[in-house]
């Protein structure tokens, strides 16, 4: 399965916020889901990670979206799929944030549960 995969299937009902060609056909080898600041240590090369972003709050700045997109960059991660329950949106910084490290940004609506788009990969 590939990143551009997850967007076809019409239950998940994702959304592309940021991902060119290259960054659409990354293989995808697996899911981690976490909410930790930096969660290198857990991720291996090709895996989506789904984060529903409470290690985030408006107000932060920019330094702890950095810091973990860099994360996922250094990891290998095939793509970010970021909830919006938390916060209502995937915050803009996000975008700019894996625009600039190369790492897809799929949005997830409040109403797609994180296991569904598990046991779909």
């Amino acid at each position: 399965m590939h990143v551009e995969d997850l967007l076809r299937l019409e239950s998940l009902d994702l959304e592309l916020l940021w991902g060119d060609e290259q960054q659409l056909v990354r293989e995808i080898t697996g899911v981690t889901a976490t909410d930790l600041q930096d969660p290198t240590r857990f991720l291996r090369p090709g895996e989506v990670v789904l984060s529903g972003l409470v290690w985030w709050s408006p107000g932060n700045g920019t330094e702890k979206i950095s810091r973990f997109v860099s994360a996922l960059a250094t990891a290998g991660a095939a793509a970010l799929l970021a909830g919006e329950e938390t916060h209502g949106a995937v915050p803009d910084e996000l975008t700019r944030s894996c625009r600039e490290n190369g790492i897809a940004l799929l949005a997830v609506p409040s109403r797609t549960n994180f296991r569904a788009i598990t046991e779909a990969v």
